[in-house]
């Protein structure tokens, strides 16, 4: 549930790098976003059974995820910053970031695979340990239909999450990107990999209601929620442009001038 946060990392950046302006129903969909996912994550881990050796591991799991979500959040940022400027197409774009991870990979694996270690992020005595990964396919053939199926789901999501960034923004996309816990949440449940517990629903219905708030789907009609939304911009931005045109090419626009400079 930690990975939730890339949603406020994303958010931030965009204002520093893209010069986005986040308004107060933005912040107030975040805000029910890191809620969500703090009670989700929570039940998780107060109902959950332990697991031996885990509890060792949950700080250096949690920074490492910390760190993940400032590079993912970097990762949406950048595409927003090119497809902006850029006419590029989405499964370009996707295609072109898996041919770089792959040439990155077939050199850093061998690599890694010689690197001996020690600890939780070691397998067998090595940082990386793919001839293990092969052996554990070999003997349960379902992982080797996991691994197909993750694949042909991710190339599916990241060209989703492209289009996202290109129609929308960085931001709404990570939004959208944080919802999917939901569906894991059911699809886990559903095939049995995880115990259904009642007490997490609270959250994801904050979860979904956090984020169509920001994606303005959801507009709350009080406390200035809805005064900069993007409808509502658009409607004060007409409405000068109209009064605009009307002070230029009006016969009485000459009058209508001094009348309102004596008013001020």
């Amino acid at each position: 549930m930690m990975r939730g946060f890339v949603t406020v990392i994303t958010a931030i950046m965009s204002i520093v790098f893209l010069k986005k302006k986040q308004h107060r129903h933005h912040w107030a969909g975040l805000g029910f976003i890191v809620l969500a996912l703090f009670e989700v994550g929570y039940v998780a881990i107060a109902l959950g059974e332990p697991e031996e050796g885990l509890v060792g591991s949950i700080a250096l799991g949690i920074g490492l995820l910390l760190i993940a979500q400032v590079f993912a959040g970097a990762l949406f940022i950048v595409e927003e910053y090119f497809i902006g400027d850029y006419y590029l197409d989405p499964l370009k774009v996707v295609a072109t970031e898996g041919m770089w991870g792959t040439l990155y990979f077939l050199i850093a694996l061998p690599i890694m695979q010689s690197v001996k270690c020690s600890g939780p992020l070691c397998n067998f005595e090595y940082f990386e340990n793919s001839s293990y990964a092969f052996a554990q396919m070999s003997d349960n053939g379902s992982i080797i239909a996991y691994t197909f199926g993750i694949m042909v789901s991710i190339a599916f999501f990241n060209v989703c999450g492209v289009t996202t960034t290109k129609l929308a923004s960085a931001a709404q996309r990570s939004t959208v990107d944080t919802s999917r816990t939901v569906l894991i949440w059911i699809g886990s449940v559903a095939l049995g990999f995880e115990q259904f517990q009642w007490q997490a629903i609270p959250g994801f219905i904050i979860l979904v209601f956090g984020t169509l708030l920001y994606n303005e789907i959801v507009i709350l009609p009080f406390w200035g929620f809805d005064q900069n939304t993007k409808v509502a911009i658009e409607a004060r931005e007409g409405a000068k442009k109209r009064d605009a045109a009307y002070m230029t090419t009006s016969p009485g626009a000459a009058y209508s001038s001094q009348r309102n400079q004596r008013l001020l």
